[in-house]
């Protein structure tokens, strides 16, 4: 067990963020696939589709607290790296913006403080992909209001990231660079 623990703990987590719509499933899916590991997904989507998407507060704790024990699972099997769909900075930022939340629990804004230091990179997934239709989503013009937020944030607390661009291939590629340059 301790070996298992320790080898999670070489594991680069690679977290992909960004609006929705904006391929991170997709890409972070692809990624385990090429470098032969595992992914976690979206964990909210699942507690949204669970709740149909009647959120409160304490649902945002819970997809924050979820995410991190799928991380940790991930890990635990993961090789090199871990690629993960969104953080917890996703899951505040759209509490807020869908007015789930007034004001954020501690616990929340400690796993989103905590991103800036617990993943070995991010990447932003842009909005140049065309938009896909999904009832869980808003609309176009709701993609690039959040996408602006979600650059914003990450600016704000100072965490680096790289903007991926094109296709699914053309995205992978560029992380790819990234992640052997390091």
């Amino acid at each position: 067990m301790a070996e298992r623990d320790a080898a999670a703990e070489m594991v680069e987590k690679v977290v992909f963020v960004g609006a929705e719509s904006t391929g991170k499933s997709t890409l972070a899916q692809y990624l385990a696939h090429e470098f032969d590991t595992v992914y976690v997904p979206e964990i909210g989507r699942f507690i949204w589709e669970e709740k149909k998407g009647q959120l409160n507060v304490d649902d945002y704790v819970d997809i924050a607290v979820k995410h991190r024990q799928a991380e940790a699972e991930g890990a635990a099997r993961a090789r090199r790296y871990l690629f993960v769909d969104t953080s917890a900075l996703t899951t505040l930022l759209l509490g807020y913006c869908f007015g789930h939340i007034k004001q954020a629990p501690e616990e929340l804004l400690r796993y989103a403080d905590d991103c800036k230091l617990r993943y070995a990179h991010h990447f932003v997934c842009a909005d140049d992909i065309p938009y896909e239709y999904d009832p869980a989503r808003e609309n176009e013009a709701w993609r690039g209001r959040i996408q602006k937020l979600v650059l914003d944030d990450l600016d704000a607390r100072g965490i680096a990231y790289t903007v991926v661009t094109g296709t699914v291939e053309e995205r992978a590629a560029q992380v790819r660079r990234v992640l052997e340059a390091r």
